[in-house]
């Protein structure tokens, strides 16, 4: 049972997030595939950038204050402390959310970032970055109170309105790109009006703020933050600004995008993860206490994430050929790049949300650098391979940021390795997934997808059969589906 301002331990919060992935991912994508069937390639890859551009937007505006809050109110200063710290967080969004919409409106007058975009798109996307400023603040509020049935009936609410307002009207009323526009913003304001629901009994009234404190913190996880979502998006904005002079088409960007639609969707599954521990590794008393709760949250990144990008490296064609319109067909090599970029991508952010929850500062360094990576890779490889450059530039930007943070982690909390034996176990599970998707990519769609379904059935019988899914895993992850309704306590995942 959902209660929006009931409490939830990592465990059963961990099943709220990853349940509203799900249904997130199920519309999301159902969203994608949809528009590229309602929408000209050129229309759709416009829509690209414009989604692009709103992620870019809202994890910038989530990246700084709603870390900080979220960190402190686990931390439990005091009510005085929780009071003020939620002011500076509403504050600084709103003059942060400012200068996001002064830098949109400024690059779209000047290079054009969306292609064909109208004045109604334009005014709807300023307006969105406002909400954004304040949803992203009460996001980190019902994260940091743990109130995740809260904060993830936000996020879903969102992508629901999205997603039916933009069918009706692209697919009724036919208004194209600004249609995608005028419904991002609804979601939005949907969204917002839900969070505050969700934080009623503990927004604050006025009083002090803590300011310095708060934005001195803020600018430490931001700018870290930040770059990561620089790295999550600077590729669709790179082939759109610099691919104008250089060959790429709108619809050489709407290929791009149906990949990467499917490349990253084990992305978001991690980042469900990496939220739901968060309060927990920041309020650890020892590097010991954090690296349990890291473990606990990374060691599914290979369990369950590796095994679908391995299916998306090794049999692209057939997921694509049933999703997409015929001529999406041709992103497959793109996808492959994209889904090896994408397991350093998921690495990566759980590095990154460990290491901010611990407040170790070098993280404001590494993941800059990384995204100064990628952005020269960019620069170098799309005017000579086009997409494909931008899919291998992304790749060399995750990895890099992925090395560096985990050089960071082990020096700062000295983790204990994985053990041998396991490692050969679980190459011993991958080895039939591994095989069958390749059979899969010989077949035509339909029955390549049955193989593959059944490979990733075999690997899970297998994972467990080889105790890499251990039998406490299983009973967790059953009592947290059975029990959904609010818990309090801290229970270790």
């Amino acid at each position: 049972m959902m209660n929006l301002t009931g409490r939830r331990s990592a465990a059963g919060g961990g099943v709220v997030l990853i349940v509203r992935f799900g249904l997130g991912a199920v519309l999301n994508y159902g969203f994608g595939v949809a528009l590229a069937w309602l929408l000209t390639p050129a229309e759709f890859g416009s829509v690209s950038v414009l989604q692009n551009v709103q992620f870019l937007c809202a994890m910038i505006l989530s990246a700084g204050f709603p870390w900080v809050l979220a960190a402190t109110i686990a931390k439990d200063p005091g009510a005085g402390a929780v009071a003020a710290t939620y002011r500076a967080a509403f504050l600084g969004n709103a003059a942060l959310g400012a200068v996001l919409l002064a830098v949109f409106v400024t690059a779209q007058l000047t290079r054009t970032v969306v292609p064909g975009a109208s004045g109604v798109t334009v005014i709807c996307v300023g307006a969105m970055i406002a909400v954004l400023s304040l949803t992203s603040a009460l996001g980190g509020g019902l994260q940091g109170e743990r109130r995740f049935d809260g904060y993830g009936v936000m996020q879903i609410s969102e992508i629901a309105i999205k997603v039916a307002v933009s069918v009706l009207v692209v697919g009724v009323l036919g208004l194209g790109v600004a249609g995608v526009a005028i419904s991002f913003l609804i979601g939005a304001v949907l969204s917002a009006a839900i969070g505050v629901w969700a934080l009623r009994d503990r927004l604050p009234r006025s009083g002090p703020v803590a300011w310095r404190r708060t934005s001195g913190r803020a600018v430490s996880i931001g700018l870290a933050s930040s770059a990561f979502a620089g790295i999550l998006t600077v590729d669709v904005l790179a082939l759109s600004v610099i691919g104008q002079d250089r060959g790429v088409t709108a619809a050489d960007l709407a290929l791009y995008q149906a990949a990467t639609v499917l490349a990253r969707a084990p992305f978001f599954v991690g980042d469900a993860l990496s939220n739901a521990v968060f309060p927990f590794i920041a309020a650890a008393r020892t590097a010991q206490e954090v690296d349990a709760w890291f473990r606990a949250a990374f060691r599914w990144i290979p369990l369950a994430l590796v095994p679908l990008l391995l299916v998306l490296v090794v049999a692209p064609g057939p997921v694509l050929r049933v999703l997409f319109p015929p001529h999406y067909a041709q992103a497959a090599g793109v996808l492959r790049l994209l889904a090896v970029g994408t397991a350093g991508l998921i690495a990566m952010d759980v590095l990154l949300k460990t290491l901010n929850a611990r407040e170790l500062p070098a993280v404001a360094t590494w993941v800059p650098v990384a995204l100064v990576v990628e952005a020269a890779a960019l620069a170098v490889l799309v005017p000579t391979w086009g997409i494909a450059g931008a899919a291998t530039a992304f790749g060399i930007g995750t990895w890099a940021g992925a090395i560096a943070l985990a050089r960071t982690y082990r020096r700062a909390h000295r983790p204990r390795w994985f053990p041998r034996g396991a490692v050969a176990r679980y190459l011993a599970a991958l080895s039939p997934l591994a095989a069958l998707s390749a059979l899969a990519a010989r077949l035509p769609a339909l029955p390549a997808l049955a193989v593959v379904a059944a490979a990733l059935v075999i690997y899970a019988a297998a994972a467990i059969r080889l105790r890499l899914v251990r039998e406490r895993d299983v009973e967790r992850a059953l009592t947290a589906l059975r029990r959904m309704w609010p818990r309090r306590g801290r229970v270790p995942a």
